[in-house]
Parts: structure tokens; sequence; C-alpha cells
């Protein structure tokens, strides 16, 4: 039975199986003192063929739906209550052991940029670029539990703060130099491994929540509402904030637009709700909110999504904005182009 820690015991047969079997594996020292394994390679083509497999969706809204248990990978950007609320009405349950799952909640957040000259590694990374690292094997003569704790588990331990904020650096024996190496954890080769020879497939977290029946669409009522209660205090602001994230942002982008210019203000009201910053980033509604009315005209015909009722809540905002001089010698006609006038007349 696995259990929720990205740091799993190597299986011998997924290591074969995507050439990994000689690279070396290397400890990475914990807070608490323990020394957990990861595995460290210059086979960049591997990495990223192992982070396709977790992070690339074979399923689609539908035909996920046919599955029994879902494991979401660690860091994922969207709260396990929502994930799991919007599951639960597929008939899909969450588990904390992979090894019983045939659905992978996927997603990019698996790993960073680049970890880089021997910061702190979160043990909720499974894998990830490291460059200039270094390594100790810990000395016989170690009497801080930690470095004892190295020379105990036979691994080159990468060194970090998690040590050399306990045992000066001077005082280390260091063994190698890594630079420009991948790193894999055990739930990273194990996982892929599962994917890529059995029938446990990946979806994506947007690809979950879009396919639940609980989508709130933004209404002009709604709108209202919502401004009331975020410009409030206490449980009416708290109840807008939960709302949020339900709303179906791929409809109504004139008021979502709107709602933008009105409110700019949640983009700051609560950094630790994942779902509402997931929702923030998602909708584009930063971005909405930077933009005037013509701008947001042409980028939903760029995108293929203005439609009449769009371009007619917009368009009069627009028009607001038209500015003429030299009237005390011209007349001038103003006249909405030929190519948007579609959108000006009604459907027989």
């Amino acid at each position: 039975m696995a259990n929720k820690s990205v740091y799993q015991d190597f299986d011998a047969d997924a290591l074969t199986y995507f050439g990994l079997e000689k690279d070396t594996i290397y400890g990475v020292l914990s807070s608490s003192g323990v020394v957990d394994k990861v595995l460290c390679t210059q086979d960049q083509t591997t990495y990223e063929k192992l982070q396709t497999i977790l992070t690339v969706p074979t399923e689609d809204g539908i035909t996920f739906r046919t599955k029994k248990k879902a494991f979401i990978l660690p860091k994922c950007n969207v709260s396990q209550d929502r994930l799991k609320a919007a599951l639960r009405e597929h008939s899909i349950t969450v588990t904390n052991d992979y090894t019983l799952a045939d659905l992978i909640i996927g997603h990019e957040d698996i790993s960073t940029y680049r970890l880089e000259n021997a910061e702190n590694i979160p043990s909720t990374i499974m894998m990830n670029k490291i460059w200039n690292y270094e390594t100790t094997k810990g000395r016989n003569t170690a009497t801080h539990p930690k470095e004892i704790a190295i020379a105990n588990s036979g691994l080159e331990v990468l060194l970090t703060p998690k040590l050399t904020e306990s045992v000066r650096y001077y005082d280390l024996d260091i063994e190698n130099s890594l630079y420009d190496e991948w790193m894999l954890t055990g739930m990273a080769i194990n996982l892929a491994y599962l994917i890529d020879t059995t029938s446990v497939s990946v979806i994506d977290p947007e690809t979950v929540l879009y396919s639940s029946a609980n989508k709130t669409v933004l209404d002009e009522q709604l709108l209202s509402d919502l401004q009331v209660q975020l410009n409030s205090h206490g449980d009416d602001k708290a109840l807008a904030l939960k709302i949020i994230p339900t709303i179906d942002y791929k409809q109504n982008y004139h008021l979502l637009w709107q709602f933008a210019q009105n409110c700019s203000n949640i983009t700051y009201a609560n950094n630790r709700d994942k779902d509402l910053q997931y929702w923030l980033s998602e909708s584009n509604f930063v971005s909405f909110e930077r933009k005037s009315a013509q701008s947001m005209i042409l980028w939903l015909e760029e995108n293929g999504n203005l439609c009449k009722t769009t371009f007619r809540y917009l368009e009069p905002m627009v028009r607001k904005e038209i500015s003429i001089n030299n009237r005390d010698l011209y007349t001038f006609k103003v006249a909405v182009k030929k190519e948007y006038q579609k959108y000006m007349k009604n459907d027989l």
C-alpha cells in the first residue's frame, strides 16, 4: 500500500522500463531529520517523458466518468474538497493510495522552474530540475541527530539548509557536486510506469470541475448581489468568496468583464483560498480588469467568443469613448464597421 508522500521506494521494474536503473539514488533530508530517496539523472528526454505521462490528459469530460477511484497529484491548485465534490457527481471516490486508483488528476504544478544553489527541496515536489547542489555522507564522528541520520542512511544526501542550519557547512565532508541534473521521486517514476503500462489514465482538474452540474451562471442579478456582498464585511463577504469559484467563466463574458471592472479588489481578498485563486487565474479575471470595453470586444472576437449579447452590452460603452474634434468646421458621422453590424441585428 502506497502513502501520500512523494518519497516512495523505487519500483525496480519501473526503473528498468524507463532506463533509469543505472542512475544514482540520493538522499533528501527532511525537517524532522528523516532521509528520503530521490533519483537524479542527466537524461532530460526521459524526465520530460515522465512529466508528459503524469500531466497530459488521456481522458475527456465524458470518458472519465466510467472510472471508480481517483488519485490527486500533490500540489494541485484546486482544493481536494472541490474536486471530491465534482468527482462524487459521477460516483468517483478519491483515494490517498495511488496504487488503488484508475484515474489520476494530473497538473503541471508537480514541479517548479528550477531548484538551485542548495535551496531547500519542497516535500511535495514530485520531480524537478536541480542546479548546483553538493552531497555529503555525513561523518563517522557526527554528533548531531541529522548528520547521524545521514551517515546511517548509506546515501549521499543533497546538502540544503535543513542540514547546514544545524551543522556548519565547513565541518562537513563533501562528496560530489551536481549541476544540471533532473530529480525524480519514487512516486513520479512508479506512477508514470502504472499509467504507461496499465489502464490507469489521466485527467486535468479543469475538465473535472467543468463536468460538474453545480456551476453558477453569472447573470445581472448575481453580479449586483456579489458587488454588494464584496463591499460588506463578515459572513456576506465570505459567502461571496465561496460563490465566485463556482461561476461558469465560459458564459456571459460581458458580465465577467463588468465584474472585473467593478470588483478588482477580490484579487487580494484571500490568497490562501486555492479555489478562488484558481478561478481568478482560469477566468482571466485580472486580464479583464485591465481591458477597456473595446479591447474586450476585440479579444472576444479573436478567441471566437463574441456574440450579439456581449457586443450589444459592450459597444455602447465604447461609443461613449469616441472623441471628435474640429466640430466648428466639420460634421461627422459615426457608424459601426460593416463586419460588426451583424451583431447589431435581431434574429428573425
